[in-house]
């Protein structure tokens, strides 16, 4: 009997570790996970900021995080290189500008690295988001080769204080549009040779310019793990300026009530006198019915007069 005793005293103690182990796997499983990504974009090779995007998992889908404070910093978190302190808007993402201030460290290395520190709250504790860089630059040129078009761009980045060509690193090419950005030609993306180019032929003939006829052309480097992000653009007269024509004030379908076509208008005024002379027609007619009614009511009564005398 003890040694039966013993063996449900194991049992339950053995069942009570697994369960305890299964709530401490699921609670743990249904932890919110957090998503922060920083992103390092450069404009034409003068202009930069940094990106922070952040995400929530909750409940197996990705959710904005919103109205989070991160403090920014460039290399190290002390406080002579903080970069700025930011707050994540309702698509969970903040914006910071470097500060001049921060310039003798930024010409300082060649390579970089941002921390995002993410303030902790009474749910959740500090975290903190590193991410890299190397300070990079993106060229752009064009050239015609008896009438055929290109766009050239040249990705480079500094290393041992000097400017070296960066290899398969995609590279887009287009033409700036109000909708979002016109590829040149076939492909979509173009990755670099070993001397950092590419080149796209242009063509798109006869795409709508400015009143001069110029075109913006866009050369972007997006999100590459090494580069970050790297954007440049350069305006060129291969467009075509149309004019505008306009046939406001004359008739037409679509033009106001008094601008429309006489054929039109002479259709609807037919049916809209037709229909009224229908109306009339009838009118007249029950009109003249009731005359005679009443012209042969007398008769009778006349006739019937005549017969009693």
């Amino acid at each position: 009997m003890k040694h039966m005793l013993k063996i449900k005293n194991c049992l339950l103690l053995l069942s009570l570790i697994i369960g305890s182990t299964y709530t401490i796997a699921q609670s743990d499983s249904t932890k919110p996970e957090t998503s922060i990504n920083i992103h390092h974009y450069v404009i034409n090779n003068r202009f930069q900021y940094l990106m922070i995007e952040a995400k929530l998992k909750v409940n197996g889908r990705w959710q904005p995080l919103k109205a989070q404070v991160f403090q920014l910093y460039l290399d190290s978190n002390k406080a002579e290189n903080l970069i700025n302190k930011v707050m994540t808007d309702a698509d969970g993402k903040a914006k910071a500008i470097i500060p001049p201030g921060l310039k003798p460290t930024w010409d300082a290395s060649s390579t970089h690295k941002f921390i995002a520190v993410g303030e902790g709250t009474s749910k959740e504790e500090e975290t903190t988001t590193e991410s890299e860089i190397t300070k990079a630059k993106i060229l752009i040129d064009t050239s015609n080769n008896d009438g055929a078009r290109s766009v050239n761009v040249q990705v480079m980045k500094f290393e041992n204080d000097n400017w070296v060509p960066v290899k398969d690193v995609d590279v887009k090419i287009g033409v700036k549009r109000l909708g979002g950005d016109l590829k040149v030609g076939d492909e979509e993306t173009y990755s670099t040779d070993s001397l950092g180019q590419v080149a796209g032929e242009f063509k798109r003939d006869n795409l709508p310019g400015d009143p001069m006829g110029n075109l913006t052309l866009i050369a972007k480097v997006e999100d590459n793990d090494q580069l970050g992000s790297l954007s440049i653009e350069k305006t060129v007269p291969w467009g075509v300026y149309f004019k505008p024509v306009t046939n406001f004030g004359q008739r037409a379908l679509w033009a106001a009530r008094g601008k429309a076509p006489i054929w039109l208008m002479f259709i609807a005024y037919s049916i809209v006198a037709a229909v009224w002379g229908v109306i009339l027609y009838l009118v007249f007619r029950i009109i003249k019915i009731s005359r005679l009614g009443k012209q042969e009511e007398k008769s009778k009564k006349i006739l019937q007069d005549v017969s009693v005398r």
